[in-house]
């Protein structure tokens, strides 16, 4: 059985939990964050199932390494000393093991929010040599209702996504997804 407390502050770990703890700060700096209800996950590179994830009711410039928390993809907490959102956790942990993503970002941030809420619900990556770099990489999920309480709807978005990095969910928010942090 596996020390996941051990694992937790391994040399390799903790960095990993400074490098998302970081970006999270960095991200609220920059505006990127809305309130509490965003989220960022980062996956183990043991491909062990388990992922870090910011907590839940910390605001992203209050978070430092020892707040970022270790789950697995079936949602259980395996260290840390806080709890995580459950809409965080059904949302992260499908695209993680659907997808095989290994960083997931799931913010409100203000402009791609705009774009969920126009009638395409996405990014048209025709409009300039800029918006270009993501075309084929951008899709849009019309039918997120707001909330994501389940297995199933994390999976449903997890599956809307077709392989693409950037998924606009509709008038609500945007996950993107990448191979590193």
């Amino acid at each position: 059985m596996t020390d996941h407390n051990e694992a937790y502050h391994s040399p390799a770990i903790t960095q990993l939990r400074e490098d998302l703890a970081l970006a999270l700060r960095a991200a609220s700096k920059h505006g990127l964050a809305e309130g509490v209800c965003n989220h960022f996950s980062l996956e183990l590179p043991d491909q062990s199932g388990r992922f870090l994830l910011n907590p839940r009711g910390l605001l992203w410039q209050e978070i430092f390494p020892d707040d970022i928390v270790l789950i697995n993809t079936e949602g259980d907490v395996l260290a840390g000393k806080h709890p995580v959102e459950s809409t965080a956790m059904f949302i992260h942990s499908a695209i993680h093991r659907v997808c095989k993503k290994t960083c997931v970002l799931h913010t409100h941030m203000p402009h791609a929010t705009a774009l969920s809420l126009t009638q395409d619900r996405r990014l048209d990556t025709t409009l300039s040599q800029t918006a270009m770099r993501f075309h084929g990489r951008v899709v849009a999920d019309d039918q997120y209702n707001g909330l994501a309480l389940d297995v199933s709807e994390g999976e449903r978005i997890a599956r809307s996504m077709k392989g693409a990095d950037v998924v606009f969910l509709g008038n609500h928010g945007v996950v993107v997804c990448g191979d590193r942090m």
